[in-house]
């Protein structure tokens, strides 16, 4: 039997980092949210028990190990009885765009997993596959995350927008993201108390719900990459005068979202505005 699954990527709708802890992670945060995008998991028993596993991955090309390999080897550390798997993914999303797609891609896999042979891994044994997973391998959509990202709390209903992504012709790299957010602070720097950052995050989420215009929704990684990329100060302006309800920058990186009322609306601004700019090399649309 075959199965095809629709694999999650997530938004930062807002994102603090607050400290950087002795052992050099650092304490955030984030108001998490969820959608199920058009990346596709395929997944079949493998008949052929000696060849053992398999993956093939289209479309989009993935450098180093991809994280679906590494959920099942987590996977068959806890629990014996999965069989051989035949794995096919899709993948049509960049790498380095901030929106989580190869956590998404494993946690689709880690669902499947818990739903038809019971596998049950702990919040830690996720979170060694990054923050990320944790969260898209939960059913809830929006989720406030503290910690490193790991320690999780649902939230309400998810908002009823629809998102624009917008995908520039750079990558971000989360570990370098963080080395030079931590040299342009430097040591006397000031963060935000966590009840800051929640209450500034339930904020948003009360004008977005209401039907009002947050505009550049809070991320401390959003100045660094303004700065070296002025392109983002343009889709800033295509947002406002397109009609967003709110726009800013996915994750640490690269890619940028706009948030829009319904799913017309975003590709309108996305085939009229966004897609003329040429340093963006592909636009997407979630409802």
């Amino acid at each position: 039997m075959e199965i095809t699954l629709s694999c999650p990527v997530k938004l930062n709708l807002t994102l603090r980092v607050l400290s950087r802890r002795p052992d050099g992670y650092h304490e955030l945060y984030s108001l998490f949210w969820k959608k199920y995008s058009d990346e596709r998991l395929t997944i079949s028993q493998n008949c052929d028990e000696i060849m053992g596993d398999s993956l093939d991955v289209s479309g989009t090309e993935i450098d180093g190990e991809n994280l679906v390999t590494k959920a099942l080897a987590a996977a068959r550390r806890s629990f014996g009885g999965i069989p051989a798997l035949k794995m096919k993914l899709d993948k049509i999303f960049p790498a380095g765009s901030g929106i989580g797609a190869g956590s998404g891609n494993a946690a689709a896999l880690l669902s499947w997993l818990a739903d038809n042979y019971a596998l049950s891994l702990s919040a830690g044994e996720i979170g060694k596959l990054g923050a990320d997973v944790s969260f898209l391998a939960q059913k809830y959509e929006m989720a406030e995350a503290r910690g490193i990202g790991e320690i999780l709390e649902p939230v309400g209903a998810a908002l009823p927008l629809c998102w624009l992504l917008a995908f520039p012709s750079w990558s971000s790299n989360t570990k370098e993201a963080y080395s030079a957010l931590d040299e342009m602070r430097g040591r006397d720097y000031a963060p935000m108390t966590p009840m800051e950052a929640a209450s500034e995050a339930r904020n948003c989420v009360k004008t977005l719900a209401g039907g009002g215009r947050s505009g550049l929704l809070p991320n401390d990684f959003y100045p660094l990459l303004a700065e070296r990329h002025g392109e983002y100060k343009t889709a800033e302006k295509i947002a406002e005068e397109s009609g967003a309800a709110g726009w800013g920058l996915c994750g640490s990186g690269s890619a940028f979202f706009a948030l829009y009322a319904d799913i017309e609306a975003a590709e309108r601004a996305g085939s009229e505005r966004f897609a003329r700019e040429k340093w963006i090399i592909k636009t997407h649309y979630l409802e």
